[in-house]
């Protein structure tokens, strides 16, 4: 090799290396350039030309990430790791029969591959093709009948089906009884949907079989976590970390229980050291991303908070390509509700400003929304998810659109009211509340119980209250309430004394939930899309918030910086809502006394 030649294949490395840290970082558009560079330098490696095929993939370039990929493997045909990746880029574009074909050449060509194992499972649990099931299973029994890690994997892949996962990890729990791998995964599929009692009995099983490595101590952290028992939490996982101090598993959980009890540094410096020492993890990069953002670092928490959509394999929206920056002025946009109908009444209020520079703006949004967000300014349609997207030039979700406009603390768009009711639903209200002289408050007391989804289901039980709880409240003279609660929550046994006054069964969807809020003086809410409805409204909202709080409503504030007409009552000690209650009943009978045209008190 002359020297010249040796010089290019220095700099190709370097790039390389340069790359798959930007690529671990977030930092997809860098990573692409240095892998680019690297390509055109050192073109007949394939394993360049695999990484720059991750990196459009990643970044939403479909087409020149195929090309990567295939380039890849014409170069070396028997490269699993490309095949695996073109699998997976066909199935996120939902090219689903090439993918399959695509796993099965990775799989016959490394049959322990755990990544296309994972796939393969990714595929049939997409389509719902659990008829297949047999045949994959006979397939891996065949191709990779003594690889515990391609059972691992495969249960991995096998998403929400609980019963066959679990069957998977315990296949690897049988081809190798005495590692701990398996009883780890095991214990976190139980975990994961909701068999808590049967996962602390995996971590004795743990215990007894590697006492010193931490394993069982770090998921029993997670479960005290999850039952908001954080100070157990933490103590389990300083355990867990002095066994295993470089374990990913003992950070992360230990820096979710600091992170839910309130210590926000340790919780920072935790992911942090995550990140340092597994690069590669999007777990702690979007644990980290909700710690920076509950302090109010905008800047570096948006951008990591991107890697949502690459954990758990999430699929970005792919219904146009995706917008990268730029002037949005003359183009067409379709932004795509994420996550629940409260984020999307929150971020929602970048829809218009986008469309104020110029851009054609479109909507999909839950089917509850859809009526009420068509009142937005500026834009051109509104739908339902459920329906066909529009064609557009670009298409970016609604909670990435805070780090497309580079939002800061200092620059949140809080002008109120950003959503506005129709006249004629208005009038209906203003007829039926029109006869109350009272003080008119209305109250809601649960969110959405989220049974399908056993994490939610958890934070749910910690910010919902019964009914009962707000029984100090009748003391309160001068004020008349109103139901705003949905769902089984709303049938309660009203507390005596409560003269709670229930009209939901006339609410429809949003909008007329909109109406109704309006014709009220203030709402009194548990953290649910009510509070961001009458926030957005630039409606009184006092939010009732539990100790492990949103990250949206940030560290020790009683107000918040996206909503002016917005008061926190926070608890201050987990589970606890009789303090937070006594105050509210405080604040308001002295709010009541203000007479009819105090409306806010902050």
């Amino acid at each position: 090799m002359c020297a010249l030649t040796s010089g290019f294949s220095d700099q190709a490395v370097a790039l390389t290396h340069r790359g798959a840290a930007a690529l671990a970082d977030g930092q997809e558009a860098l990573a692409d350039c240095c892998f680019t560079a690297a390509a055109i330098l050192a073109p007949h490696r394939a394993s360049i030309w695999h990484n720059l095929g991750e990196a459009r993939r990643i970044q939403g370039r479909v087409e020149d990430a195929e090309q990567a990929y295939k380039h890849a493997l014409r170069l070396r045909p028997a490269y699993p790791k490309a095949w695996a990746g073109l699998a997976s880029l066909l199935h996120k574009t939902r090219r689903i029969k090439a993918a399959a074909r695509a796993t099965m050449r990775a799989l016959a060509l490394d049959p322990g591959f755990a990544e296309g194992w994972s796939i393969a499972g990714s595929i049939l649990h997409e389509r719902r093709a659990m008829e297949r099931l047999p045949m994959i299973f006979h397939r891996a029994v065949r191709l990779a009948p003594t690889s515990p890690s391609a059972w691992l994997a495969l249960a991995g892949g096998l998403g929400e089906a609980v019963e066959l996962a679990l069957a998977c990890t315990q296949r690897s729990i049988v081809l190798s009884p005495d590692r701990p791998g398996g009883y780890v995964n095991h214990a976190g599929l139980l975990i994961r949907h909701g068999k808590l009692d049967a996962a602390q009995a995996m971590h004795d099983r743990l215990r007894q079989l590697a006492p010193l490595e931490g394993h069982a101590e770090a998921g029993d952290s997670l479960v005290a976590s999850l039952r908001g028992d954080f100070a157990t939490a933490v103590s389990l996982g300083r355990r867990s970390l002095a066994l295993q101090p470089a374990s990913l598993s003992a950070l992360i959980n230990l820096s979710l229980a600091e992170h839910d009890s309130g210590q926000m540094e340790r919780a920072r410096r935790g992911n942090e050291r995550a990140l340092v020492l597994h690069p590669e993890s999007d777990v702690a990069r979007f644990n980290l991303s909700m710690v920076l953002l509950a302090q109010g670092d905008f800047a570096n928490g948006w951008r990591l908070y991107e890697s949502r959509w690459r954990m758990e394999n999430r699929a970005y929206p792919a219904h146009a390509p995706r917008w990268r920056g730029g002037d949005p002025a003359g183009r067409s946009f379709l932004l795509v509700a994420e996550q629940g109908q409260g984020d999307t009444l929150h971020f929602v209020r970048y829809a218009p400003m986008l469309a104020a520079l110029g851009a054609h703006v479109h909507l999909m949004v839950q089917p509850s929304l859809v009526r009420l967000l068509s009142t937005l300014p500026g834009i051109a349609s509104v739908r339902s998810l459920a329906d066909p997207p529009p064609a557009c030039d670009a298409c970016i979700p609604l909670l990435s659109l805070p780090l497309a406009f580079g939002t800061t603390l200092a620059t949140i768009p809080a002008a109120v009211p950003y959503l506005h009711t129709s006249e004629q639903d208005r009038a209906t209200w203003k007829r039926r509340l029109g006869g109350e002289r009272r003080r008119r408050v209305g109250l809601v007391w649960a969110g959405s119980a989220h049974d399908e989804q056993f994490i939610a289901h958890m934070v749910d039980r910690r910010r919902s209250f019964p009914l009962a709880a707000l029984a100090p409240l009748a003391d309160v003279p001068g004020v008349t309430f109103y139901s705003l609660q949905k769902g089984p929550p709303a049938n309660e046994v009203r507390p005596p004394g409560l003269d709670l006054v229930d009209w939901m069964e006339m609410v429809g969807d949003f909008a007329d939930t909109a109406a109704f809020v309006a014709e009220l003086d203030l709402v009194i809410s548990v953290d649910t899309s009510v509070c961001h409805l009458v926030g957005a409204l630039g409606r009184p909202i006092w939010m009732l918030s539990r100790y492990d709080s949103c990250w949206r409503w940030l560290c020790n504030r009683s107000d918040s910086p996206w909503y002016p007409t917005m008061r926190l009552f926070r608890q201050d000690r987990p589970g606890d809502w009789t303090p937070v209650i006594d105050r509210v009943r405080i604040a308001l009978g002295r709010w009541a006394m203000r007479g009819p045209y105090a409306t806010y008190e902050a």
